[in-house]
């Protein structure tokens, strides 16, 4: 089920539907985003993020999920896998970036919820430069 709720934000991240994508979260959930604070915490965080990001692109936004792997035991999981998002955004800039993530549920009286997400990308160690636009090879880290 884990995994159908990680594929099932390819849809909704094209249909910009923030509220589909909010409803995956647990009112609590910790969020570390690859943009934005350090660290922001419960579903309005998510719900702001999502659309200020889907605000920034004329385009739909494409989402290509790659390498998923999920580790389920009771009524924790956790899931990794990494993305790739594709658009244009409103001042015309070509978006096409690769993002790593680590997604942790908990299963309770209305099903698997995330409440932990953690997306990152790399970044060359010597220019601190983000490292977005390298395609991965099947089955290993993207860096």
């Amino acid at each position: 089920m884990t995994a159908a709720l990680i594929e099932s934000r390819i849809a909704a991240v094209a249909a910009k539907d923030v509220e589909a994508l909010v409803a995956q979260y647990a009112e609590d959930v910790t969020l570390f985003d690859a943009v934005g604070g350090l660290c922001d915490r419960g579903r309005d965080a998510e719900r702001a993020r999502l659309t200020q990001w889907f605000g920034a692109y004329r385009t739909e936004i494409g989402l290509r999920i790659r390498d998923l792997e999920v580790v389920t035991g009771g009524d924790v999981a956790f899931a990794h896998y990494l993305f790739q998002v594709t658009g244009t955004m409103t001042d015309g800039t070509e978006v096409s970036m690769w993002v790593r993530a680590t997604v942790g549920f908990q299963r309770g009286e209305d099903g698997w919820k995330i409440v932990h997400e953690h997306s990152s990308v790399p970044f060359d160690g010597a220019t601190g430069e983000a490292l977005t636009t390298l395609v991965p090879a099947s089955g290993t880290a993207a860096g």
